[in-house]
């Protein structure tokens, strides 16, 4: 909530509908064991979004958990496009508030909504000197989003700082 409450409460003040989009908690389980799921990235992106999901539990999570961590990801993705797509109205534009791996056209959400649905990614990355004004995307860039925003640095956290200082189990 601290993340996107302000801009969840932004909107409901300007009078904009606001809705859930995540997959409801009590899908996940059963969406670990749904096998389905990953035929609906093609496999390179299957398997870089396998990686992730190791690289985020910082390489603890044990293997025989990946494919099904990796399902929720993929579900939550369907269902976020699922919601943008049931969204729509004429005239109107839908604006999907999620993390950098949900955008992303290779991985996220763009890969799972309608055809003929019209999107754009807007990054909002971390200002270093690449990022020195707001751009249009770069090459590099060009998969990822369509407009790179800058945002204040942030300072460096080490994420896995309490998984190397547990003790083994």
């Amino acid at each position: 909530w601290k993340t996107y409450g302000p801009v969840v409460m932004a909107a409901v003040r300007a009078g904009v509908p606001v809705l859930g989009a995540n997959l409801p908690t009590a899908e996940q389980r059963a969406t670990m064991r749904d096998t389905t799921l990953d035929a609906r990235l093609p496999p390179a992106a299957l398997a870089e979004q396998q990686q992730r999901i190791r690289d985020g539990h910082c390489g603890a999570l044990p293997e025989a958990q990946t494919a099904p961590m990796t399902r929720v990801q993929i579900a939550r993705d369907i269902a976020m496009a699922d919601t943008v797509a049931a969204a729509r109205q004429p005239g109107r534009t839908v604006l999907l508030v999620a993390g950098h791996g949900h955008v992303q056209r290779t991985l996220g959400v763009p890969l799972h909504l309608p055809a003929k649905l019209t999107s754009k990614v807007l990054s909002a990355r971390s200002a270093s000197p690449q990022y020195a004004t707001n751009v249009a995307a770069t090459e590099a860039d060009a998969a990822d989003a369509d407009l790179v925003w800058p945002t204040p640095p942030v300072p460096p956290r080490d994420y896995c700082a309490a998984f190397r200082s547990a003790p083994a189990h």
